[in-house]
């Protein structure tokens, strides 16, 4: 993954993680059930796998053991830090995090200024800025 795709792959990411938190503060936990994805459940995608054992109500420490052990077969840098993002964001959201200091935490994980056009878009009411 070159850091283009690592950029796009983000805001990605970042757009799934304020939905996902706005809804859960709003709703409940079990309210994301119909926003995951089967297929990629299935295949163990980070996200929404790790959502899923959020919904069912796996204790964070354990989410964190079994998502991490993913994490590090991961060959590829950049994909590494776009999942242990996905990690970061599905924890929070099981927290029930304020979605800006959820986007805060993880835009720390890149050099994307807070000032950017896109991401200040995709916090909208919740901009820092």
């Amino acid at each position: 993954m070159n850091y283009d795709e690592f950029i796009e792959t983000f805001y990605y990411v970042l757009e799934r993680t304020i939905a996902l938190s706005k809804k859960q503060r709003n709703e409940g936990l079990l309210e994301l059930q119909n926003m995951l994805d089967i297929e990629k459940i299935e295949s163990r995608d980070i996200f929404e796998y790790g959502m899923q054992l959020v919904i069912d109500g796996t204790d964070s420490d354990f989410i964190n053991d079994i998502l991490s052990n993913i994490i590090k077969q991961e060959k590829d840098e950049n994909m590494r830090l776009i999942k242990t993002i996905q990690l970061e964001a599905i924890l929070s959201i099981q927290a029930g995090n304020n979605p800006r200091i959820t986007a805060c935490k993880l835009n720390s994980f890149t050099d994307i200024p807070l000032s950017d056009p896109r991401y200040k878009k995709l916090l909208g009411d919740y901009s820092l800025l």
